[in-house]
């Protein structure tokens, strides 16, 4: 998406509405089959069909960057929930679904306001090997294509003790209350004080959602690093760091690794193992930086130093810019 020569702007939030929404995803997330950062999100399922589905998120303070856009980590959420959803009506209710691959060519509209994906699922890897599911969409805002994406998703068992059904467009009826501040357990309070040191702290550089979900990445002489501390604001059903989240912060952080570059035009994904433990900690290297194009490889790794995804991604200059 592309970044304009504006200076950064102090987003405005209203804090009581964003502790609204935290205590309704937290009462949200108590119910199996779906995930903190989803309901958080609000994301909604106009439809739900064997051969399609449509996904909407109304974009807002809560979720985007100092230029108004939505955060590349919120994003992923919307594309990879998106992918992800086209295959549930033709597989079992509650299967688990872990993101192998994510391509994703934005088309340089930025995304404002209210955000709408339609996906199908292409059908199924054929032969003996393990079962994956193939999806593609496109994400649109205000009417104009902001994306085009495909994914591949492998069906898993879930962990012992852990259910993941029904989804909220399996459920009927309204969604729950925003919980009482007093019923919360400690996992939940958590969120809450990461919410308002979020809203105490966000300023013209790093907004709400930044700060928030932990991507703050900085640039370095061969590219760029980020470090965020894992907990359940950025986390799935399973308790992994979520795939659309995963994706996000390596966008973020390989986007901080080429200022002169600063449209995103590409990024692929590879998922190799889950997001797990203390923190996560994301290192960019410039591998090309032309007059029009940068390329630029990121890795993710778990603090124990295990790989959990790496991405390859294009990122266009301004036009007239020289890099």
């Amino acid at each position: 998406m592309n970044m304009t020569h504006r200076e950064h702007s102090l987003v405005e939030i209203d804090p009581a509405a964003v502790r609204r929404r935290v205590l309704a995803a937290l009462a949200g997330n108590r119910a199996p089959g779906f995930h903190f950062p989803g309901y958080f999100l609000d994301l909604s399922w106009p439809h739900i069909g064997k051969q399609a589905i449509e996904q909407a998120m109304s974009a807002g303070a809560h979720c985007v960057d100092a230029h108004g856009i939505v955060h590349p980590a919120a994003l992923g959420v919307m594309v990879d929930g998106a992918l992800a959803t086209a295959p549930r009506p033709l597989i079992e209710t509650g299967a688990r679904l872990a993101t192998v691959h994510l391509d994703i060519q934005f088309t340089g509209h930025a995304p404002r306001g209210a955000l709408h994906m339609e996906a199908a699922c292409e059908g199924f890897f054929a032969g003996d090997a393990v079962r994956q599911a193939l999806s593609r969409g496109v994400l649109t805002s205000d009417g104009e294509a902001v994306c085009y994406a495909t994914g591949t998703f492998v069906m898993l068992p879930p962990p012992v003790g852990v259910k993941l059904a029904p989804l909220p467009w399996q459920l009927e009826g309204e969604a729950k209350p925003p919980l009482d501040p007093r019923e919360l357990d400690p996992k939940e309070r958590a969120v809450v004080r990461a919410a308002e040191g979020a809203l105490g702290a966000h300023d013209a550089q790093h907004t709400f959602i930044e700060r928030f979900w932990g991507i703050r990445p900085k640039h370095t002489a061969t590219g760029a690093t980020c470090r965020v501390k894992i907990g359940p604001q950025i986390g799935n059903r399973v308790g992994h760091v979520q795939g659309g989240i995963l994706i996000g912060l390596a966008q973020a952080t390989a986007s901080a690794a080429v200022p002169r570059h600063p449209a995103i035009s590409n990024i692929s994904a590879w998922y190799i193992s889950p997001g797990h433990g203390r923190a996560l900690s994301i290192r960019s290297k410039v591998i090309h930086a032309g007059r029009s194009f940068a390329v630029v490889r990121t890795e993710v790794k778990n603090a124990d130093g295990s790989r959990v995804l790496e991405t390859v991604s294009n990122h266009a200059a301004r036009h007239g810019a020289h890099a």
